[in-house]
């Protein structure tokens, strides 16, 4: 995601802005005091830059959208890959050009966790860099006082604000900024992880598990549903799989948990590591519906589930209540038992299908989106080939394809040289896979099509912002918001009334009479 917070307010027109922020008590605000926000990466990330916009605007500090209007701005980076670093240095870098001369400039996220010396090295304009476990201390980022607590010579002008811990868990005691549409929001469950892929940092980056008492997290999901349109909400953590295995007392022979490097731990007790203690995400999704029966109609929706963690409970909860999407997104990243193996995946490529076609079995309506990586070193053609035969013929119905990328932290960097694919190959491999992924997708919209398919259930975002008034952008269940594909909605009219729109945050019943690509096209049926 690449997200600007607004300080404009919601509508119930479809021409409103896609996004929208709390109310702001003006006797709060005064001059010099606009502050702009802009989140890059995962969701994870822009829960983060909505606690910190809530306790700026609980501080009194005044939304802006505009980084020429600011008094501060604050980058929350992304620093998973090389290309996203890339993108937080170039949006650094125009933020710097742009800003006026008074402006203050905060830097925090993934990015400033490993890379802080040289940041604030490399741009002495900035003000701040925030670790992304200090999330609470924006205030004091913000803060105009002389540091002190700044550790690096190099740099004595720029506040470092350091935390002990390297990922962030709100609590509900600390002010949130809500800053998605009005009928969705992202309730972060976990952070931090156990895996161990050797060509993942994220360890590195957000340290080991932590997980919400699962009490914390029902009041969240109460205390969402209680605000007028929400009717989504989207659990989201770096695995939910594991939600909760840091909750109850490891047994004694546990291996330690610790997320520092472990790159000489053989591939037995990686996965021994990882599957001493059960994990508690079918308890918390029991407890989040027992708890919210007062609203029958929202979306329970599941965001990063590895295969081998959707158990027999998982799939039976699911089951049991309507609410829950029947979606399941499941990062395999590949199919060949030598490349999941180089990759200190759980999983082997048996494993991955017999888990499809269990869940295809239990919920026959289920919609599974995937990531795949092609390139990873040491990757034959033949490997590959496995790999687009595996896509064309378990047809996952989204699916997200990353070329390998040889990070310095990772294990997979310290592989022979020989090994590494190159990026002729990888960018051939990548559009190879795409195009079978596009033509899997043209045949199956095709079909839903030539049947006109109606949806019962399609929620409205807005109007297409390359459309003027004439499309409007909407999603069924399957569909996850700015991931997935989307519904373009033509025709209304007749079905609501001439001159009528249909409002952002309802669902409608949708006839399918079009795709293009990867987007399906529809009209509103009574």
């Amino acid at each position: 995601q690449h997200c600007h917070f607004s300080s404009s307010s919601s509508s119930s027109s479809p021409k409103a802005s896609s996004s929208s922020s709390s109310s702001l008590n003006t006797s709060l605000l005064h001059t010099g005091n606009k502050i702009h926000f802009q989140s890059l990466g995962c969701p994870r990330n822009w829960v983060d830059s909505e606690v910190m916009l809530g306790q700026c605007l609980a501080a009194g500090y005044q939304p802006t959208p505009s980084v020429t209007d600011a008094d501060y701005v604050v980058l929350n980076t992304c620093g998973f890959l090389k290309e996203a670093r890339n993108e937080s240095t170039q949006e650094l870098e125009r933020i710097l050009e742009e800003m006026k001369g008074s402006a203050k400039v905060v830097v925090t996220g993934c990015m400033v966790n490993l890379y802080r010396e040289e940041i604030m090295g490399r741009y002495p304009q900035i003000h701040a860099v925030l670790g992304s476990g200090a999330v609470e201390k924006i205030l004091d980022a913000l803060s105009t006082t002389d540091a002190t607590n700044n550790t690096t010579q190099s740099s004595p002008g720029i506040k470092d604000v350091a935390a002990n811990a390297k990922s962030y868990l709100e609590n509900g005691d600390v002010p949130r900024a809500i800053v998605t549409p009005q009928h969705y929001a992202y309730i972060k469950i976990a952070e931090g992880c156990r895996k161990r892929c050797s060509f993942c940092v994220i360890p590195k980056i957000k340290g080991p598990l932590q997980s919400k008492p699962i009490q914390q997290v029902v009041k969240e999901c109460k205390a969402l549903l209680e605000r007028d349109k929400m009717k989504e909400l989207i659990l989201i953590a770096q695995d939910l799989g594991d939600y909760g295995k840091d909750l109850t007392p490891a047994p004694p022979a546990a291996i330690d948990d610790t997320g520092d490097d472990d790159d000489d731990d053989d591939d037995a007790n990686v996965l021994h590591r990882q599957t001493r203690k059960n994990g508690q995400l079918a308890p918390l999704l029991h407890q989040i519906l027992q708890n919210t029966k007062e609203y029958p109609n929202y979306w329970l929706r599941l965001m990063y589930l590895y295969p081998d963690e959707i158990t027999d409970e998982i799939i039976s909860t699911i089951q049991s209540d309507d609410r829950i999407c029947r979606y399941i997104d499941m990062p395999i990243q590949h199919i060949n038992n030598d490349i999941l193996r180089k990759m200190r995946r759980k999983t082997s490529g048996d494993d991955i299908k017999l888990a499809i076609q269990k869940i295809r079995n239990a919920l026959p309506d289920v919609v599974i989106r995937t990531s795949l990586m092609v390139g990873f070193p040491g990757e034959t053609e033949e490997q590959f080939i496995e790999l687009i035969e595996f896509v064309q013929e378990y047809q996952l119905d989204n699916v997200g394809v990353f070329m390998y990328s040889d990070e310095e932290l990772a294990a997979s960097s310290k592989l022979k040289e020989d090994q590494k694919i190159s990026e002729e190959v990888k960018q051939d491999r990548y559009n190879r896979l795409m195009k079978a992924q596009l033509e899997i997708v043209q045949r199956r919209n095709a079909a839903r099509v030539s049947c006109n398919e109606i949806l019962n259930e399609v929620v409205v975002e807005g109007l297409h912002p390359e459309y003027d008034d004439r499309v409007v952008v909407g999603r069924y269940y399957g569909q996850c918001p700015d991931i997935d594909g989307q519904i373009l909605i033509v025709d209304w009219e007749d079905a609501l009334g001439e001159g009528k729109w249909p409002e952002p945050g309802e669902r409608y019943r949708v006839e399918l009479i079009d795709y293009l690509d990867y987007e399906l096209i529809g009209r509103i049926v009574i």
